[in-house]
């Protein structure tokens, strides 16, 4: 060591007096020689094994059991083509409902390599060597598992592992109280809209307006990623409940079950539900009634008789998660979220697990609605524990985090607050979390407004989402959060309180009127602001060009909608995304004026110039007038 640190030296920098030359080879060789024990990797090692293993848990005692996630360094597929052959067929099998929000609000219709299943051969390979497994993300390309220290060491020397995180563990306190109660008469067979007490939180986010317009969440899916989910009262009765599952537990029912769950285990997801799907005329209305919904139990607030602590693993939300996209939800409204592991430098959208699979479930098209957390009462500090912050993951990129407000509009003390360590604005949107409105879990009939927390105030937000998609079938997951943040109270002035301010539903869909120029519902008919309706100005339209077709999306026939302002050859031209030409609508000579309604618009079936049934997928028309160009979008679904 001594000869190899002389004959690197720099010879020409003045030699050290030789009084001082054992001092430093002492030196030298102390320091090399503790960097050489702490970089050298475990005996019998490979040095990519060591690398795969977090810090945090690679000098462990070797019978030290731990949780940890083993992610894969792909799907098991030898080429190219076999992938892609297997994406086209996970394609064939896609629900429906699935299938289309892609196309509607991903703009994609091709899913990619992480909808695929993980590989078998690799889950059998670390299963060989040791642990249990726990659960399984393809979006992650990661399995769950318990397993030794020693045993860690052998699976990361799979060539198929690419990497091996801890799982992390997590304690809070209750979010809410429920308690006091009104005794209703029995429901009306019919919804109305008698808010009743629930009045205020649906009014201050303009809920009230949507509504009013018609929209109650007809043909949206929301899922819900909550405790549990108790359907026995009577405002529940008539929620249209197309499926749930219990990931804590492994079986399909979300209720509390005597043998696997603590007493009101359930209870903070009925409560959230209440607020989201509630329907008692004169004591509570939820924000998207007609609405259906899936739910998915992911957390266990209490065991053992502890109910101060609740404990969960971050798969369970994740494969809850990954369950909804493929069942098909558009919305996903969680009222949970995870702290006291990270620190303010892990806020950055990209660190977390479940920030991660948020995120990738807005690529996917499906809209996710968190809770910003109730730490905000608490100064906040850069230690583990997020004091203070928002919580995963609420830092999402196209996540939507929710804070809370009382009655006044004001931000609640424990309302956590932003921003993300790269300084971005949190929370996004704020929604009533003090006194929310719901169901009295503690009775069958009865109602409490004692529903505090974030967790109140994202279900509200969440249906809101959910009553614009139904009137804008067409809008993306960002133009949903842009047009959200740009309407709300403070959109001009955001700060890292109260975010963009309270979700004003009224002014978002005059936004996203004036950007799409259609709804979906009731008629599914080209429709524009009131001042454009008039036909002329002075002997003119005021506004010639095309409008959106409808319906759209459509199967098989749609009507496409323009005005002119003088006498026109009109040819509109239909393309594929390649740019193509697929059709050409040939109108011939008309006078000027509104061709809005049906007898009057060009008409296509969905075929191209050959006459055969063109595939799903997004479409453009093309109408020129006067030497200016103007295009729209429209999809076929079949």
């Amino acid at each position: 060591m001594d000869i190899e640190i002389q004959k690197s030296r720099n010879p020409r920098q003045p030699r050290t007096p030789a009084v001082q030359r054992p001092q430093l080879h002492w030196l030298v060789y102390s320091i090399v020689t503790l960097i050489w024990f702490a970089e050298t990797p475990p005996a019998n090692s490979r040095p990519n094994e060591h690398l795969k293993i977090s810090p945090s848990i690679r000098f462990y005692a070797p019978n030290e059991t731990l949780k940890v996630w083993v992610f894969f360094v792909d799907k098991g597929y030898a080429t190219q083509s076999d992938l892609r052959r297997a994406m086209e067929q996970y394609q064939s099998q896609m629900p429906d409902q699935a299938r289309r929000r892609r196309v509607l609000r991903a703009h994609r219709s091709l899913p990619d390599s992480t909808d695929l299943p993980i590989e078998s051969r690799y889950i059998a390979a670390v299963l060989q060597l040791g642990g249990a497994l726990h659960s399984k993300s393809r979006w992650l390309n990661g399995i769950g598992l318990e397993a030794t220290t020693a045993e860690i060491h052998k699976i990361a020397r799979l060539a198929c592992v690419r990497a091996i995180e801890p799982v992390r563990q997590y304690t809070i306190t209750p979010e809410f109280s429920a308690h006091g109660s009104l005794f209703p008469r029995a429901p009306s067979p019919d919804m109305g809209l008698n808010y009743g007490e629930s009045n205020a939180q649906i009014t201050q986010i303009q809920a009230d307006f949507l509504h009013r317009e018609g929209y109650l969440g007809e043909n949206l899916v929301i899922g819900l990623l909550d405790t549990g989910f108790d359907l026995e009262h009577t405002a529940l009765e008539r929620v249209d409940v197309i499926a749930q599952r219990d990931f804590v537990n492994d079986d399909g029912n979300t209720a509390d079950e005597v043998d696997q769950d603590d007493p009101d285990q359930d209870d903070h997801g009925s409560v959230v539900l209440g607020v989201l799907a509630g329907d008692a005329p004169g004591q509570l209305i939820g924000v998207a009634p007609r609405a259906r919904y899936l739910l998915a139990k992911t957390e266990r607030v209490s065991q053992e008789g502890d109910i101060f602590e609740r404990q969960i693993e971050e798969d369970w939300w994740i494969e809850g998660l990954e369950w909804l996209e493929a069942m098909g939800a558009d919305v996903v409204s969680s009222s949970l979220g995870y702290a006291d592991w990270y620190r303010f430098v892990d806020l950055d959208g990209k660190t977390a697990k479940i920030t991660i699979a948020a995120d990738l479930a807005a690529q996917k098209g499906m809209l996710v609605v968190i809770a910003s957390g109730n730490l905000g009462a608490q100064p906040a500090d850069d230690g583990p524990g997020l004091r203070g912050r928002i919580t995963p993951p609420a830092d999402g990129f196209n996540v939507l985090a929710v804070g809370a407000v009382g009655r006044d509009g004001q931000a609640a003390p424990f309302s956590s607050r932003g921003p993300t360590f790269d300084g971005r604005i949190k929370p996004d949107l704020m929604a009533m979390g003090v006194g929310v409105r719901s169901i009295d879990t503690a009775t069958r009939d009865g109602f409490t407004t004692d529903f505090t927390g974030t967790s109140a105030a994202t279900p509200l937000a969440a249906g809101v989402v959910s009553l614009l998609m139904e009137a804008f079938p067409l809008a993306t997951v960002e133009d949903l959060v842009n047009t959200l943040r740009m309407t709300a109270s403070q959109s001009d002035n955001p700060d890292n309180i109260a975010g963009y301010g309270v979700i004003r539903a009224k002014a978002a869909y005059d936004r996203l009127l004036d950007q799409f120029g259609h709804t979906g519902h009731p008629n599914p008919v080209a429709v524009q602001p009131v001042a454009d309706l008039l036909q002329t100005v002075l002997g003119r339209l005021k506004r010639e060009g095309l409008l959106q077709n409808y319906p759209n999306p459509f199967n098989a026939e749609t009507w496409v909608p323009f005005k002119i302002a003088s006498f026109e050859q009109v040819v509109i031209r239909i393309y594929n995304l390649d740019g193509s030409l697929v059709n050409v609508l040939e109108l011939g000579g008309l006078p000027p004026g509104d061709y809005s309604e049906k007898h009057r618009a060009a008409y296509w079936d969905g075929r191209n110039l050959y006459g055969e049934r063109v595939a799903s997928g997004t479409y453009f028309y093309v109408l020129q007038l006067h030497g200016e160009i103007h295009t729209r979008k429209m999809i076929i679904l079949e």
